[in-house]
């Protein structure tokens, strides 16, 4: 099989690449590990790479995934909804047949109560971020693609920190921080996911289709998340204040972002970790 990975060189892309690299018998192209040997913006780059690779499986995990830049940044549509729009008008101009995976997210949910979200679930646009994810979704949709909602977290080599690289680092910088008492979610770890994406091409199952929530089991807000990642990390202190959200952020974000995983579990039958083993693994990289 051969597979075309977008966004190798990001935080869930380079871990995608470690696990798929280690199957042999699987072909892995990229677009590069630490920068890009390509500008995707321009459709025909993406024609080069995509004719060159011939894939039978195209993974999108590019992303401009900064709120607060979205907002500002024209590059951000481009990243997040025209390099999938051109991937698929490629597709049908050339009649190419290739499985697509895309990864959306959870920021597109903002339920009341922390309920848990379906796949059915009233989507909220509270910023440009999330409606650029929503309309690359009903892109992937109408072509048949597999789309995964997800949140995710772990340790990085990247200027993109991920959440658990923030609050490693702040608790170490010992000095006052600000965590959220009222951002509720569900995450997994870059390296559960990447395992999950390597069962699904082993198994043959990328050939399903539609939309499906990915996530831990459970939930948690992000400042006990934080607390309990220092704890396990060792790196706890008390320089930290919790407080809601709407006092720091410019940009509105969702708060209530708890995704059901039942549908993934039934059609994967892949079982999914909870949240607080997942902290528990994941502090075992920082220590």
């Amino acid at each position: 099989m051969n597979i075309l990975l977008l966004g190798s060189s990001g935080l869930l892309g380079r871990k995608i690449y470690e696990n798929i690299k280690q199957v042999g018998k699987l072909n892995l192209f990229h677009n590069g590990k630490r920068k890009r040997k390509y500008n995707l913006e321009r459709i025909n780059n993406l024609k080069k790479i995509i004719f060159k690779s011939k894939p039978n499986l195209i993974i999108n995990a590019l992303g401009f995934t900064n709120i607060d830049l979205c907002e500002k940044n024209k590059k951000s549509y481009l990243v997040n909804v025209k390099i999938i729009k051109n991937i698929f008008l490629i597709k049908k101009k050339f009649k190419l047949k290739f499985n697509f995976i895309q990864f959306s997210t959870d920021q597109i949910y903002d339920s009341k109560n922390k309920r848990f979200n379906t796949e059915n679930s009233t989507t909220v646009i509270n910023n440009k971020y999330s409606k650029q994810k929503l309309d690359a979704e009903k892109i992937c949709l109408k072509n048949n693609a597999l789309v995964f909602r997800t949140n995710f977290f772990g340790k990085t080599k990247f200027k993109n920190s991920s959440f658990t690289d923030w609050v490693f680092r702040k608790f170490n910088e010992k000095k006052n921080f600000y965590l959220f008492k009222d951002i509720f979610f569900n995450p997994l770890r870059t390296d559960t996911i990447s395992k999950i994406i390597l069962k699904i091409i082993l198994q043959n199952k990328t050939n399903l289709r539609g939309l499906y929530n990915l996530s831990s089991k459970g939930f948690i807000n992000k400042s006990n998340f934080a607390i309990k990642f220092a704890k396990k990390t060792k790196i706890y202190n008390k320089n930290y204040t919790i407080i809601n959200s709407t006092r720091i952020f410019n940009v509105k974000r969702s708060r209530n972002m708890l995704m059901n995983n039942n549908k993934f579990i039934r059609d994967f039958k892949i079982k999914l970790p909870s949240i607080n083993d997942e902290i528990k693994n994941e502090s075992k990289n920082y220590k």
